[in-house]
């Protein structure tokens, strides 16, 4: 029994979600739906991105950075892309909790 409700409470705490938040500096610039396709531009610390919806899965499509690491990482639809030397953190599939998780003193 104790089993079965530790997979119901995983799988609420792990679920997948739908949305696309852009961080910059560490602060949420945009947040959208992965159901929508669309072009996001993204002002970052040194230069333009271009963020790309499409088909349910969201790619860093443009970048000014040397090594466009962020760029070859493709296609996600979980997980994060990360454009360090512009401060751009592209979150998917998560939804967004605006409750606090731990408070450390």
């Amino acid at each position: 029994m104790a089993s079965l409700a530790g997979m119901f409470y995983t799988r609420e705490a792990l679920s997948q979600g739908d949305e696309v938040v852009i961080e910059v500096g560490g602060k949420a610039v945009f947040t959208a739906s992965l159901d929508i396709d669309r072009e996001i531009p993204v002002e970052g610390s040194h230069g333009h991105a271009v963020v790309e919806i499409r088909n349910g899965k969201v790619r860093m499509k443009e970048a000014w950075c040397n090594n466009h690491i962020c760029i070859r990482q493709g296609w996600i639809t979980r997980g994060t892309i990360v454009c360090l030397p512009n401060s751009i953190v592209i979150i998917a599939g998560s939804a967004i909790k605006n409750d606090l998780d731990a408070i450390t003193g």
